[in-house]
């Protein structure tokens, strides 16, 4: 009987061998593939939901505020402002003023040596002297003549002399009485002369041509002074007149009609905190610029002595709209080659895309001149999945 159990273990060896490695295979098999597994259904669950439509987060285009402020930037300038350049040559004299300085209207500012110009002039005046003694001297000859014309004519009608010799001393006396005449239009042109270089030599007087205060100068005493304006010409000063400011501001295209109607404006300067002037608008150029697409507005201040020539300034229009704008999130749009765009997604959920024409930006939302109506759906911040015309699933922001 012994022999006969370890008979039937001997045989039941292989069995259980064979089948602790079948289990041993199993196992190996779970713990190796079981993860593989897994991950390969999560790769499936991901390609689905790339393969399906695109989840997008979508907003509604809203209304914006009717009556809004527009901020713009601007520049001060003088309300008048002239370079001054010398209308004659010579050197500096003297010069009276200097930067900063105020001067009246007609005030002395530097005063010019024209040497060429006064012995120009001294000339002219000697010569007119000249003149004058010559026009004495044929006025006598003249008198004489027209003396002796007279007797001679009494000789003729007696017989006396002949009428060759009467008519010779008429032809005379008309001759020197041609050389008063051309005396006198001597004297004219030679005090024309004169007066000329009178007009020349008053140019040394450089003088403001109205109140205001002294911007630049480019000249001292002893600066040689050629006169004219060209680039080649010294500038010696600029006057300024500042008592009243203009302040420029280029206003946008799609503005205009709102600014317009605003008429009157606040001006605020970074260096004058909480002290904004009132002003209103007293000039336009009255035409669009083709290169900018603006237009230019000049608004007036009365000067309290703060606001400088060339300072920066923001103007701020009350700007009153007939309709209240469409307002787009700036994180909706996008511009590509055609220009500014978004995706809308209508009821049907697809995407297409809207050409936009822009108005106003206000930072974080941009308004729309034409290209979207009040509550659309707009697509936000969308990706390289959202194409024109695909179909996309909705999901409100929240």
């Amino acid at each position: 009987m012994n022999a006969n159990t370890q008979t039937e273990r001997s045989s039941r060896g292989p069995y259980i061998a064979v089948t602790g490695l079948f289990l041993l295979l199993g196992v190996v098999a779970v713990v190796v593939f079981l993860p593989r597994l897994r991950h390969n259904q999560a790769l499936k669950v991901e390609a689905d939901a790339v393969t399906g439509p695109p989840v997008v987060v979508v907003t509604k285009v809203k209304i914006g505020v009717k009556d809004t402020k527009l901020e713009l930037p601007g520049t001060a300038q003088a309300f008048e402002q002239a370079a001054i350049f010398a209308r004659t040559n010579g050197y500096v004299k003297a010069r009276y003023v200097d930067i900063g300085d105020h001067v009246r209207q007609g005030q002395l500012l530097a005063l010019i040596e024209d040497p060429t110009t006064e012995q120009s002039l001294r000339q002219a005046q000697a010569n007119v002297v000249q003149l004058k003694a010559q026009l004495v001297l044929a006025e006598a000859n003249a008198k004489l003549a027209d003396a002796n014309d007279a007797r001679w004519r009494d000789l003729y009608a007696q017989g006396v002399v002949s009428k060759l010799d009467a008519d010779t001393r008429g032809a005379t006396a008309s001759t020197n009485q041609a050389t008063v005449e051309a005396a006198k239009a001597s004297i004219a042109a030679g005090e024309a002369t004169v007066k000329s270089l009178q007009e020349q030599l008053s140019f040394s007087r450089v003088t403001a041509p109205f109140d205001g205060i002294i911007l630049t100068r480019n000249i001292d005493n002893g600066s040689l002074i050629t006169s004219g304006s060209s680039t080649n010409t010294t500038q010696m000063f600029t006057v300024g007149r500042s008592d009243t400011v203009r302040v420029f501001s280029s206003v946008p295209q799609s503005e205009v009609v709102s600014v317009m109607n605003a008429k009157t404006a606040k001006v605020a300067f970074r260096e004058l905190p909480n002290h904004p002037y009132p002003g209103s608008i007293s000039r336009t150029s009255a035409s669009i610029d083709p290169t900018s697409r603006t237009i230019l507005v000049e608004i007036d201040l009365k000067n309290d002595g703060k606001i400088l020539p060339g300072m920066y300034a923001t103007i701020q229009f009350d700007a009153p709209r007939a309709e209240p704008p469409t307002v787009l999130p700036t994180n909706a749009l996008f511009v590509r080659t055609a220009g500014p765009q978004t995706f809308v997604v209508g009821d049907d959920n697809v995407a297409r895309l809207r050409n936009l024409v822009l108005g106003r930006d206000m930072g974080n939302a941009v308004e729309i001149v034409s290209g979207l109506k009040p509550g659309e759906n707009v697509v936000i911040n969308p990706t390289d999945m959202v194409v024109d015309g695909v179909h996309v699933t909705q999901k409100p922001l929240q």
